[in-house]
């Protein structure tokens, strides 16, 4: 029942895109040489010439995955593909098998991963089949507030979706490995019960039909260990957002595409939206430690990709279901914040160069690990070809007009230039063309041909703008890497939050002064031959008002109605998507919502059935919880950092003792606070919410 298969089909994909990526990448730099033609070579002349197929190689392999994901629109998809085997034939006989849905959440906004879960569940009912499903919300946050209120949004859910037994909550007391150690505590302790498990991010949406469909494809082809799906980017309203969402409808697939049809069963894994055979991810996909000094710098931070290697390693396939619908994310809502995400990926791709050399790894592993680094390491080498660049455009300069024959010599350069220079335009905007001709079919879905023209056109302007700014805080990032900076996982922040414009001139002020005083000396010294630096001076100029205009939902919003950057599901929002918009309360609690677990019977009873108390009870030395246990009565709860609120909460005997102590004890030997809070007792509207939503 599986897809069908050809070694030969796949041999011959991987040389014709290996070989056209070749082929483009040693064009353009016979023509790179030859631009040099005739002219003695300097320092900087050698490093451009080093440099320059490193930085071309990366935009012929963009090219050549889309010219395949173009073809495989054309020819109507992927006969090989999984997705398309003879199972669909028989799609609805299958059974299916018993599927974990794992959400880790760290710090997340509780009421949007609530409500995420409550679709996604309603979805997978009209399918009919949710007695296979259940759900599990594995959590780090160590946020003593997000805890509680974790705790009774999960009790809140089960009730309002009569899904206890199928709904369940785990806190993490020891939060070691990220979002990989979460999900691996998952596997050994529920594991065993699943056959599979789909792995979704605190934002992510499947719908219940494509959960399904998963489910089938995987029981119909056992050689299969990860479908990766494609999400798209929804619910943007900030201008950022609603550029980027646009810009990952129209050429997010043609990509994703182009990479399945060339790597077929060695696809690439991101972490989330995909569905994984837990038996060998338990059995070969431990993450090892990294062959480092400092101990604790050994774990593998982007764990998704050595994930996939893995799991390749031991013989599944991982495949890209590029056309399998319903699978969403949410984007970063400005430009801080998605290179704050940047930070994190690129410390982890960054580790990745240590599994370039693994033994056991595919040559399709290895291709996708040596696209991450240059993901990040091409910024630092742009920015070093440009100064070597500019250093040698002045030298030649100087060198012509000592030339004997300047005019003749000048003449043949600049030809070698000009063709390197439309080969590399061709290269980059070819495929944005070809992302635009195939969303122009369904132009009605983007709201209209018009529209999705000019918008298209304004994210290309936009795109390049950024593209200087991105090379340089890329450059940064590798560096503090490669230096040993050390890099904390953090809360991705999901909400469409204007960023100030004194932020901006913080942040990106230091780019502005830059092509200020660049813009000059460049003119000074290159005369016309600076004009190639002006987009990349534009950009650093212009990089304060960039992050501050696109970070305006306000401007988002405007351009929504003008139906620019519209998407499908704008159009005709699917049932999934619906009320995930701004679904946190507006009402900021007026007291700390983790002293509720200690005033309220009704909250401490959710979080005393939660707390592992064999465990934590004999973790902690008893003469240091009693100080801190009187601290807070005598104090108050500010006298208590995060951890130490932690340390208590976690200690369900003290969790009760404090309890029975702050209800019967004499005003008079309470601190004032505690007598604010016992009258605001369950009066908090987040819990509020949560207590009465049953």
């Amino acid at each position: 029942m599986s897809a069908p298969t050809s070694s030969t089909d796949f041999v011959v994909r991987r040389s014709v895109f290996l070989g056209l990526s070749i082929l483009l990448t040693a064009i353009g730099s016979a023509l790179m040489v030859n631009s040099y033609s005739g002219q003695g070579l300097s320092w900087e002349d050698y490093v451009c010439l080093g440099v320059f197929p490193l930085l071309f190689s990366q935009i012929a392999v963009g090219f050549v995955l889309a010219l395949f994901g173009f073809f495989d629109q054309v020819r109507g998809g992927d006969p090989h593909h999984i997705m398309r085997g003879a199972w669909r034939e028989k799609e609805d006989s299958i059974p299916l098998a018993a599927t974990a849905i794992v959400v880790p959440v760290y710090n997340e906004d509780v009421g949007r991963v609530g409500d995420g879960i409550a679709n996604m569940w309603r979805s997978l009912e009209k399918t009919g089949q949710l007695e296979h499903f259940d759900f599990y919300i594995c959590s780090d946050s160590n946020d003593p507030d997000r805890w509680v209120e974790e705790e009774c949004a999960w009790l809140s859910l089960c009730q309002k979706l009569n899904a206890f037994g199928k709904i369940f909550y785990r806190k993490r007391r020891h939060r070691i490995n990220g979002k990989s150690g979460n999900v691996a505590d998952f596997c050994r302790r529920w594991g065993k019960r699943y056959r599979y498990m789909i792995v979704l991010d605190a934002d992510s949406i499947m719908i219940g039909p494509t959960l399904v469909r998963l489910v089938r494809a995987m029981e119909a082809n056992p050689e299969a260990g990860i479908i990766q799906t494609l999400p798209y980017m929804v619910l943007g309203t900030s201008l950022f957002r609603r550029v980027l969402q646009f810009s990952s409808q129209i050429y997010g697939g043609l990509f994703s595409q182009g990479c399945s049809m060339t790597q077929m069963s060695s696809g690439s894994y991101w972490g989330h939206n995909a569905i994984i055979r837990v038996a060998p991810f338990i059995e070969y996909c431990g993450l090892p430690h990294l062959p480092v000094p400092d101990p604790g710098k050994r774990h593998v931070l982007s764990h998704d990709t050595v994930e996939s290697a893995l799991m390749r390693r031991a013989g599944y396939g991982v495949w890209i279901a590029y056309e399998e619908p319903g699978s969403y994310e949410e984007g970063p809502p400005n430009l801080s914040d998605m290179l704050t995400r940047d930070r994190r990926w690129c410390a982890g791709n960054l580790q990745h160069f240590w599994f370039l050399f693994a033994r056991g790894i595919e040559m399709g592993s290895r291709l996708q690990i040596w696209i991450g680094l240059m993901g990040y390491l091409c910024s630092p080498l742009w920015l070093i070809f440009l100064v070597a660049g500019s250093f040698g455009a002045y030298f030649r300069m100087r060198f012509l007009t000592l030339s004997a024959d300047p005019e003749d010599l000048g003449a043949a350069t600049s030809s070698h230039s000009g063709l390197l220079l439309i080969l590399t335009l061709t290269l980059l905007f070819l495929p944005r063309l070809l992302g635009i001709l195939t969303a122009l079919r369904r132009a009605r879905q983007f709201g209209g041909a018009f529209p999705l023209v000019v918008s298209a056109v304004t994210e290309n302007l936009l795109s390049a703008l950024l593209a200087p700014v991105l090379m340089m805080f890329h450059t940064l990032f590798v560096l503090l890497t490669v230096f040993g900076w050390q890099i904390k996982w953090t809360t991705q922040n999901r909400s469409d939050t204007g960023l100030a414009f004194t932020h901006c001139l913080r942040l990106y002020g230091w780019l502005s002064c830059l092509g200020l005083i660049m813009y000059p000396i460049a003119a000074y010294f290159l005369g016309g031959e600076s004009w190639w630096l002006l987009p990349i001076l534009a950009g650093w100029i212009l990089a304060p008002l960039l992050a501050w205009v696109t970070s305006s939902r306000r401007l988002g919003l405007f351009f929504k109605k003008c139906r620019l950057f519209i998407i499908p599901e704008e159009i005709k929002p699917p049932a999934e998507l619906q009320g995930l918009d701004g679904v946190g309360l507006e009402t900021q609690p007026s007291s700390p919502l983790w002293v509720q677990a200690l005033l309220s019977p009704y909250v401490q009873a959710v979080h005393l059935s939660l707390v592992r108390q064999g465990s934590s009870s004999n973790s902690d030395a008893p003469q240091p919880l009693a100080d801190l246990r009187e601290r807070l009565i005598q104090e108050g709860p500010q006298a208590l950092n995060a951890d130490e609120k932690s340390r208590l909460l976690w200690n369900g005997e003290t969790v009760f003792w404090l309890h029975q102590e702050l209800w019967s004890r004499p005003g008079k030997q309470l601190h004032p606070s505690w007598l604010r809070l016992q009258a605001d007792c369950g009066q908090s509207p987040l819990l509020s919410h949560y207590l009465t939503a049953g």
